[in-house]
Order: C-alpha cells, then structure tokens, then sequence
C-alpha cells in the first residue's frame, strides 16, 4: 500500500462505522435516539471532511483520472445521503423508498472509495 491509498483505507473505516450506526438508527426506528444520531452524523461530517481532503489533493492541477472518476462517484452519492437523510430526519410517516435510498448511496460511497483504493 502506498501513500495515495491511505486516505481511502482510513475513509473506508470512518464509513463502516457510520454504516454500522445507521443500521442500528434504523431498526430502533422513530424518534431516533440522540446519541446514537450523534455519533452518526458526527461520523459523516468526519467522512466529508476527509473526502474534501481527497478531492482537494486529488484534482490539485490535474485532469480526472480513474481514482478521480470514482471520487467524483463518491462526492455525488455523498449528495444523496445528505439530502436523504435529513429528509428521512424531518418526515414524520417514514417512506419505504427513502431509507433504501439512504443505504443504496452509502454502499455506493463505500463501493466507490474501494474502487478509487485500487486505481490509487
């Protein structure tokens, strides 16, 4: 592993974490208990203070290379879940889409990181 692929190891990490207390959001159900809503959006910020590094360093005078195509990927899905969830956070009825949604794009994000890992 080089010094390129770090990041995508260390933003993978922040993401399962953030996947795992998502799940456990999601089968409590409504009202959402606050800190384990805490932690979750504490660890997204954490996640899209790092993909910002990654994005940054990445397209730094460059043109969009593989690595760049997959982080493009990532930023994008990272726009659906914000959006998302704070949708799901703001419905009162819960949406059987919605929360498929919501986990389809963090998959996505994870999908998209290990991609970009590889073609570091």
């Amino acid at each position: 592993m080089n010094a390129t692929q770090l990041p995508f190891v260390v933003e993978a990490a922040i993401l399962v974490v953030a996947m795992v207390l998502g799940g456990l959001l999601g089968r409590k159900g409504k009202p959402y208990g606050k800190m384990n809503l805490g932690f979750h959006l504490f660890f997204f910020l954490w996640f899209t203070m790092g993909y910002y590094f990654i994005a940054q360093t990445l397209f730094a005078g460059r043109a969009a290379t593989g690595p760049g195509i997959a982080v493009i990927v990532m930023g994008l899905a990272l726009l659906v879940q914000i959006v998302s969830g704070i949708t799901l956070l703001v419905r009162k009825e819960r949406a059987g889409w919605l929360p498929r949604v919501h986990g389809i794009s963090a998959a996505l994000v994870l999908i998209a990181d290990g991609v970009a890992f590889f073609l570091a």
